[in-house]
């Protein structure tokens, strides 16, 4: 089977609907055909080792399609109901879309006895059984469903639907992990391990940048105000794009950045037409350089002001096809801030299931944004978003 266009991931069981996309990127395909295999490259596909999860995995003809994952959630009556009733019918609606005529199914659970019988899996049996009607009435066969209890070398799985059992090869010598890794892409050992990239500064950090952006913020709403009345209107809200550029180009080469200067550009991104400009750089050639920018200030800033750089670290993460980094930074963005326009709107996109290239017009009006501010931006770069 050839390498998956994107996958979604949604870590939170309150939250039953999709928040991730990832695109492996790799320059060839990779070929998958043993079921042990396949388990083995679910860390790959996703980016990070799944624990106590289902993964769905959708097929047409030989190519791998949405990858998608949510939390196990298991229920101790019969039937499956609540968040995974809900979970199941996003899944199956992406399937439904995305054209997938098979669904493989690989369920995740370190809770399973080693020496489970079919009737000590019924809970798990059951949340099968329930996608596979819901695949079946969108003419979709659910093909497989494996059971791991955690995905490493030696683990044996055993198939919910059939007989067939085995043992698991090295998830790290995949072919999947290779071209993962080929593209320069890192596969986590969990999702928390993904979501320490962004852990905040400590507090007292983060408090004397606060205070210096309160100080700013009103000499700087004033400045705004007084070139909106000068001869060049666009002059401040270039100023701040001209900085934040500069900036990203400064801490690139090495340079670190200060309090002040975190502050002042968490001023800068609170205007509307400079971030809108800095979308532009998801698909230009210093995207890595503001995406590490985006990471510092997301880490550095307070609440709400962290809401602007993690808003664009997820979209740069959603474009570049970099699923679970896109979910973890606009749900960090959506926790600072969750009336955040556009965090908001591309979390709805990702819940969605929305492929990346989508929303590749965002950067593409960001150059215009630029153009109107007198602003060069770097050129674009090769970024072919969503597609393998």
């Amino acid at each position: 089977m050839t390498t998956p266009a994107f996958s979604h991931d949604s870590p939170r069981p309150h939250n039953p609907a999709l928040s991730g996309h990832s695109d492996l990127g790799t320059p060839n395909a990779v070929r998958i055909s043993d079921p042990g295999d396949l388990i083995s490259a679910v860390p790959a596909l996703l980016g990070f080792h799944p624990r106590r999860s289902l993964v769905a995995i959708c097929l047409t003809g030989t190519s791998v399609g949405a990858v998608m994952r949510h939390d196990l959630v298991l229920h101790d009556p019969a039937g499956v109901h609540g968040v995974m009733e809900l979970v199941l019918d996003q899944f199956a609606a992406v399937s439904i879309r995305e054209g997938a005529d098979r669904v493989l199914v690989v369920v995740v659970d370190d809770r399973i006895p080693p020496r489970a019988r079919s009737g000590d899996l019924w809970r798990h049996s059951a949340i099968v059984d329930r996608f596979r009607e819901l695949l079946c009435a969108g003419g979709i066969e659910l093909a497989a469903a494996h059971l791991v209890p955690r995905i490493e070398a030696g683990v044996h799985w055993r198939d919910l639907v059939g007989h067939s059992r085995g043992v698991l090869p090295d998830p790290a010598a995949s072919e999947v992990a290779a071209a993962q890794v080929f593209g320069g892409r890192a596969i986590r050992g969990s999702r928390e391990e993904l979501e320490a990239v962004l852990d905040p500064v400590p507090a007292g950090e983060q408090a004397c940048i606060a205070e210096i952006i309160d100080a700013a913020r009103e000499a700087s709403v004033r400045g705004f105000a007084l070139a909106h009345t000068a001869s060049d209107p666009a002059g401040v809200e270039r100023a701040h794009l001209e900085r934040v550029l500069a900036r990203i180009a400064a801490l690139d080469s090495g340079d670190e950045i200060t309090a002040h200067e975190c502050a002042d550009m968490a001023l800068a991104l609170e205007n509307p037409h400079v971030r809108d400009a800095l979308l532009a750089l998801t698909i230009g050639e210093h995207a890595d350089a503001a995406e590490q920018m985006w990471i510092h200030l997301g880490r550095s800033l307070p609440d709400p002001e962290r809401a602007e750089p993690l808003a664009l670290l997820g979209y740069s993460s959603y474009v570049r096809g970099d699923g679970p980094m896109a979910g973890v930074a606009l749900c960090a963005a959506l926790a600072a801030d969750p009336c955040h326009r556009l965090a908001n709107l591309l979390d709805d996109a990702l819940q969605a299931g929305i492929r990346p290239d989508a929303l590749r017009d965002l950067a593409d009006l960001g150059y215009g944004v630029a153009q109107d501010l007198g602003v060069q931006l770097p050129p674009r770069g090769g970024l072919s978003p969503g597609g393998v």
